[in-house]
Order: C-alpha cells, then structure tokens, then sequence
C-alpha cells in the first residue's frame, strides 16, 4: 500500500506580497510518524517545487498545474492521498487536487487535513463530494489509523478526530482525538522525503527568498489563551505542549549537521511559555557553539522578555524578535481582543530591544467589533511611537472572523458579517484591492482600509528617515537580506 500526501499549489492576488517557499512540516511529521509504522510513504509539496505561476487577470496560482498534478497522481499510483489544507483562503486548490485524484482513479482514498476542515468538517463533507476523510486537529495518529483501516484492520468508527461518509450520504463526526501529550515521542520531520537543497537553495520564479539555508522548526503545540481572532488553540488544543529543550537542540545540531542550515525561523505560537525550557534552549545553544541565526516570524508575547533574557537571546543567534501586540489601545486589546497584555510591557521591550541592537517587528489588527474609528487611530499612533522612538516594525493588518472564533461567531450573532459568506470571500477580502468582511455601525470596510492605508503611508515615511539616520544599519540589511531592500524600493516606488 502506498500514501501520498499532497501539499497543494497556492493563490494570491496580484499585488500582495510575494509566498517563502517552505517546507511543508505538517505533512512532513505525519510522513515520519507512518514511515516509523513500515507504510510507503511520498510527498509531493506542488505548491514549491512547481516551477510555474499561472495568471489570471486577478490572481496568481503558484506550484504545479493541476495537470501536472495528475501525472504524478497516475504515476505514482496511490491507494491513500492526503492533502493539506492550511486555510481558508486557500481550501479551494485542496478541493481541485480531490477532484483531480478522483478522476484518475475514484478508489483512492482522499483525506484532508488542516484548520480549515478542522473548524468546520461536516460542511466541508457536504460541499466536496471528492474528500471522503477529514482530520481535525493533529494528523499524526489519525492518518496513522487511517492506513490501518485501509488494510482492513480498524473500522472508522474507531477512530477519533475524524468526519466520514457512511452510504455516500450520511456524514459522521467521530469524537476529538487526544492531543499528543509528549511531543519528543514524534520523530524528526522525514526531511528525506523532500529535496532539502531546493527548499534551502531555491530561486523559484514566485516565490520570495528566505535567509541563506533557513527552514521553519516548530517546537511546541497548544495556546492556553483566548483572543477573540484565533482559531489555534481549536485546532492545536488550549494545553501548551512542548518539545525538551534536548530534544530541540539535538533536531537544530541534525539539521545544522546534515543540511548545511544557517537560520531558523521558530514558527511556534508560544515559544517564550514556558520561560524555563527556553532560556535552556538559549543556554544550549550558546555552550554547545550551533552558529545559527533565528528569528520569531510568528510572534512572541513582549511580556515574556526582559532585558536579561534578550541579552540571552541575542547571544544565542536572535536575529530579530516579532511580538504581537493587536491593539495600541489598552481598553481594546482588555475588552475585546482579551489579550491579556499590558501595553507597558510592549514599550519596555521596544526600549530594551533597541538599546541590545535587535531588529524587532509587531503585529497589529485594526476592525474588531466594539472599536471604533478613533480607537483604530489609537493603534496606529501607538505602533508610529514605536517605530518612531525604537525603530519597531509594523505590520498593520485587517480583523478576519475566522471559523471558529469567537470574533467570527459574534459577527456572525449581530450581522456584521454576511450570512452567506462563503469560503473564497476571506480570500478576496486579503487581496490588494479587496476590502474587510466586517461592518459594524461604528465603521464600514472602507474606513478601516482607508486608515490601514493612511498608517502605511506614514509608516514608509518613518522607515525612510531611519534608513538616512542609520545608513551603516541598512547597508547591513542589504547584505544579510538583500530582498527586504528590494521590497523596501518597490513600495517607495508605489
């Protein structure tokens, strides 16, 4: 019996920026966890190693076609696929890659994970005849199952974390699998499965370019928090849950050993928790002399950061450090957001942070619900103090009511959202030209835009002044990370 799990092509409006070619880690870990069960295993990530971009007059849909998809269906010959779904936005290429492997061959079986059919799975079953398995959550031990039951050795009833058809029609939801209590049981992603050169290496026409021979790592699962935006701890649980600081040290000495990798980008959720295993790993780190660069693309709470541990981080490799901050307005980021933050610990960071030499960068969100125009401006003001007294990056996004969020099932309960709004509306909604999802009577999509555009206007003025202040400082991004130079010139052009 052989698996294939597919990572399917992506789109994007024309305009926004750029995809990182990455590597695909879900897949790749339930790849490892059948591997150690004995199962043929092979992946095809058609969204990287695709070398073509297909336009429309709105869009780009990077990676294979979906012809191309096909032949390596038909060559390949599977009796299970597995396909990734990361997101909302992007499930429509997970359900034409089912389309395109039911129409070689309708025996195979077709399974999609990912948080989107998490979040909503028995409607994602309704709508796509050609999916007949959806994992919600972790994929690990389901697919594992899955395999199993294809050989006739469990029924699907027996296996949690998993929606079915039964007689074409009938669509069961079996109850949640248990989260992975011990991550360092999971082996290392199977990075043998994929061309690690290309990932580390690789020029594609599309795709922006990472650091020099960086990947992602993931080391812990699960958020104890609840912001209002979020659908992670649905599909990743509220319990955080973590790798030993041995076990992350040895994967980044393997990964450093065997593929040549010079930086990291730490994509956990929480990677700062729990304070103990990472100022171990720091330690780690520094004693044992990794030289790799790592950053935080996901962002880290500023309140977990005291001038002493980014002191640490910094000599550990820390090349840049993001937080996530939503909201400049404190009564916001309490009530709504419920964040769970004070905004004094974020300017204490930015000072800390700045007098150290980090780069630093922090994620904001105007458009909630229960905001209005002047608090938005709020937001803005509050992230221009930071770039203008620190030289804190912004990057200003739009509120999106995801599945499963309590910002969505508010929205939702007092009409600001569409009724029917349906699943490529979140992806028209990021596009250059798209407007937000949300309209409450304090503001309409037009006015949160029109303030996200003012702010970013005023931001480049900023950013241009600290370029004339510190020319030897933008000299040196130029050199480590030529690309951002090249975005920087595109968007003065603009």
């Amino acid at each position: 019996m052989k698996i294939l799990l597919i990572n399917p092509p992506q789109t994007f409006y024309l305009g926004s920026e750029a995809p990182a070619g990455n590597l695909p880690l879900g897949l790749m870990y339930i790849a490892a966890i059948l591997q150690r069960a004995s199962y043929q295993v092979e992946l095809l990530d058609a969204f990287f190693m695709g070398k073509e971009a297909k336009h429309s007059s709105q869009a780009i849909t990077i990676g294979l076609s979906f012809a191309q998809i096909g032949q390596q269906i038909q060559t390949r010959k599977p009796d299970i696929i597995g396909i990734a779904g990361p997101f909302t936005s992007q499930i429509d290429n997970t359900i034409k890659t089912s389309q395109i492997a039911k129409e070689i061959n309708p025996k195979i079986l077709t399974v999609v994970g990912g948080p989107h059919v998490t979040l909503v799975p028995q409607e994602f079953l309704k709508q796509t005849p050609t999916v007949d398995i959806v994992v919600c959550g972790e994929g690990e031990h389901p697919m594992l199952d899955i395999a199993q039951y294809h050989q006739g050795k469990k029924s699907l009833s027996e296996i949690k974390g998993i929606a079915y058809r039964q007689n074409n029609h009938v669509i069961t939801l079996n109850p949640p699998s248990d989260f992975l209590a011990n991550l360092d049981e999971l082996p290392y992603p199977a990075y043998d499965l994929v061309d690690m050169e290309q990932y580390l290496t690789s020029k594609h026409i599309g795709y922006r370019s990472f650091q020099n021979r960086a990947i992602s790592m993931i080391t812990s699962r699960g958020c104890p928090f609840n912001c209002c935006f979020c659908a992670v701890h649905l599909h990743m649980g509220q319990r955080f849950r973590a790798h030993s600081a041995e076990y992350v040290l040895d994967h980044i000495q393997y990964v450093v050993d065997t593929y040549g990798v010079k930086n990291i980008f730490f994509e956990d959720d929480n990677l700062t928790l729990d304070l103990k295993r990472f100022e171990t790993i720091c330690n780690g780190l520094i004693e044992k002399n990794i030289k790799i660069g790592w950053e935080t693309p996901n962002g880290v709470r500023a309140d977990r950061l005291n001038l002493a541990l980014l002191k640490k981080m910094k000599h550990s490799g820390a090349k840049s450090i993001f937080v996530g901050v939503e909201s400049g307005d404190q009564q916001i980021l309490d009530a709504v957001v419920c964040k769970s933050l004070d905004l004094s610990a974020v300017v204490e960071f930015a000072k800390n942070a700045k007098a150290l030499g980090l780069k630093t960068g922090a994620f904001y969100i105007i458009g909630f619900p229960g905001e209005t125009k002047q608090h938005m401006q709020c937001t803005v003001d509050f992230a221009l103090e930071l770039k203008r007294k620190y030289d804190v990056g912004m990057h200003l996004f739009m509120a999106t009511p995801s599945y499963g969020t309590r910002l969505y099932e508010d929205c939702k309960a007092k009409g600001y959202i569409a009724a029917d709004l349906s699943w490529d509306a979140f992806a028209q909604a990021r596009q250059p030209s798209g407007l937000p999802l949300i309209t409450t009577p304090d503001f309409t999509p037009a006015d949160v835009k029109a303030i996200a555009a003012e702010a970013l206007a005023q931001y480049k003025k900023l950013s241009l002044l600290n370029h004339l202040k510190n020319p030897r400082k933008a000299l040196g991004t130029a050199f480590d990370q030529p690309q951002l130079i090249l975005k920087y010139i595109k968007n003065l052009a603009k």
